[in-house]
């Protein structure tokens, strides 16, 4: 593994977003994005919150600091405007030297190739960290997630059965994996 150094002032340019760290003065469009929005989270496993005084966004930001994981808003280059999230949920070690990458992207963006273009952003990006292996997920049934993760490149692996618990219930989950072979 290469030896890159965390550095969470990147920021990452695409025709149409850009991918910077997560700042607390994020809380409001993620709060009205993602967790109060019970349909996005359908599939993205975080909690709802009724409001946003309850958003716990500055403690994940923390953690992800800590723990040397990119977590980046997803923001329009036109308007400004913080329409998701992408971030690294699990970080490379020297023995696992695999991250997994998870986004959502708030309601009133779907179906404009937003989450596409920053997924294929942020692999380039962790790809350029020295990170050998890129998994990606999706619950079974989030068909949408699926298409983006399958646009990006990623290879289907396997489904683990009830692996996610999640509202109450068990999911089915796909994974799926990019290797780094620009080494």
């Amino acid at each position: 593994m290469d030896n890159v150094t965390f550095n969470p002032s990147v920021v990452i340019e695409t025709s149409r977003l850009i991918l910077r760290f997560m700042d607390v003065k994020d809380t409001h469009a993620i709060f009205l994005n993602i967790n109060s929005d019970k349909e996005v989270l359908k599939y993205f496993v975080d909690n709802y919150v009724e409001k946003e005084e309850d958003m716990i966004l500055d403690k994940v930001i923390q953690f992800c600091l800590q723990n040397k994981r990119y977590f980046f808003a997803i923001e329009l280059k036109e308007t400004h405007e913080v329409v998701g999230m992408i971030l690294q949920c699990s970080g490379a070690s020297e023995t696992f030297n695999t991250s997994e990458i998870g986004y959502a992207i708030g309601r009133k963006y779907w179906s404009n190739g937003y989450a596409t273009e920053a997924l294929k952003a942020m692999v380039d990006f962790i790809f350029s960290t020295g990170v050998h292996k890129i998994t990606a997920s999706h619950i079974v049934g989030n068909d949408a997630s699926k298409r983006v993760i399958e646009k990006c490149g990623f290879i289907y692996e396997s489904r683990r059965k009830e692996d996610i618990h999640y509202h109450e219930q068990y999911y089915d989950v796909d994974y799926y994996y990019l290797l780094n072979n620009d080494k």
